[in-house]
């Protein structure tokens, strides 16, 4: 057995620093600052049985720096600076029975995942992880959370992620939130990616739990999905940006609309929206924070234009882009691209109602000039049956 402490240097050379050793069944070293192995621990060490390297800086260990200790069934590397390692496999390892990998530095990614297989085999032939509880993440994403979870997480959303076709879509864990209280359960926090995929509709099917789905620049004009589909229950943000959608009258009164957390419905073809409805919703709405309506052609009569005004002005603090939601081009419109929130709705109204009184003054002249003509036929044919007895010829006519 063999203890080295503190060694000067923050690098370990194990062939020329060993040399001395060949017949080494356990190497222990401590209270040192070493960064990395050079190298490979020689072949001539073939009896080690026990390795540790705990509570050092080690910052990497490469795929073969163990590959020729055939012997070896105790390995520590606990409390280093570890963000990474390959499974130590049984063509380098083959009687490896304990690994120690504690620490709070680990990445948390997909190239962990066989720390997921050892952690559910229950072949007594396989080495064991001794210390998965103390494994943390750390340095990448999800820091502090513990690694087989979040790695069992991780697992789950590349399953379950809509990336095969039609959809094509990219999933990813943006974050991992502990339960409230006294619960231990994380919560994930996935984001679908399905943005400029020549989508007709949104996906059927989600990883669960999804909490944000992109769907830009597709030709999408439906939103049923947001209503029916079970797979939609925990989404709070969606972008809908420049896609074909012309109503969102099918969300009013609708679970979604009411707790939603984001909406954005730039570029697509809406020209009204059920402003009541929508009201009503985010009365109640504890989530909302944006909401995105600009680059639509909306249409603004007297009608529809006040109170989408009212609506916008109640709720500008969420609505994010309230420059580029303007006024579509119509025939004769003096209001075409202004801002819908800086519209002078009476002149608006005004206009409006100009023109229901030209309509009106139009049709009473008509109706005078009608009178006037009647009157006239019926003075002549008047004359006429008392000058020459002739009687008007539409009478001749009647059985």
């Amino acid at each position: 057995m063999l203890t080295l402490c503190h060694w000067p240097l923050d690098h370990f050379d194990p062939v020329m620093s060993l040399r001395l050793y060949p017949k080494l069944v356990k190497l222990t070293i401590t209270k040192s600052k070493i960064k990395e192995i050079l190298g490979e621990f020689p072949e001539f060490l073939h009896n080690l049985k026990t390795l540790n390297l705990s509570h050092l800086n080690l910052e990497r260990v490469k795929y073969s720096t163990f590959k020729y200790l055939t012997s070896l069934e105790v390995l520590d590397l606990s409390y280093n600076k570890l963000n990474h390692l390959y499974s130590p496999t049984t063509e380098y390892l083959p009687k490896l029975k304990q690994i120690w990998l504690a620490g709070d530095f680990w990445f948390c990614k997909n190239d962990l995942f066989w720390l997921l297989q050892l952690h559910a085999s229950k072949d007594p032939l396989t080495f064991k992880v001794m210390d998965f509880n103390r494994m943390t993440c750390g340095g990448y994403k999800y820091i502090g959370k513990p690694v087989i979870p979040v790695l069992r997480l991780l697992s789950d959303l590349e399953k379950e992620c809509p990336s095969s076709p039609p959809d094509y879509c990219v999933c990813t864990l943006d974050n991992v939130v502990r339960g409230r209280g006294a619960s231990f359960y994380l919560h994930p926090v996935i984001t679908v990616d399905c943005s400029y995929r020549d989508l007709k509709m949104l996906p059927k099917i989600l990883p669960h739990n999804t909490t944000t789905l992109l769907v830009q620049g597709n030709k999408i004009s439906t939103l049923d999905d947001l209503l029916t589909n079970r797979y939609y229950i925990k989404l709070l943000d969606i972008h809908l940006d420049y896609n074909r959608i012309s109503s969102i009258s099918i969300l009013e009164g609708s679970h979604w609309l009411s707790h939603c957390r984001v909406m954005s419905l730039k570029g697509n073809n809406l020209t009204n929206v059920p402003t009541y409805a929508l009201d009503n919703a985010f009365q109640r709405n504890r989530n909302i924070v944006q909401l995105y309506l600009g680059a639509n052609p909306w249409r603004c009569n007297c009608l529809f234009a006040p109170a989408f005004q009212d609506f916008l002005i109640k709720y500008q603090s969420l609505i994010m882009d309230l420059s580029d939601i303007k006024c579509s081009y119509q025939q004769n419109d003096e209001y075409y691209l202004t801002p819908i929130h800086d519209l002078p709705r009476n002149t608006l109204c005004r206009n409006s109602a100009t023109d229901m009184v030209n309509f009106w003054d139009s049709l009473n002249v008509l109706l005078a000039s009608l009178i006037i003509v009647i009157i006239l036929k019926f003075i002549y044919d008047y004359i006429m049956y008392k000058k020459y007895g002739r009687l008007p010829r539409i009478i001749t006519l009647l059985p």
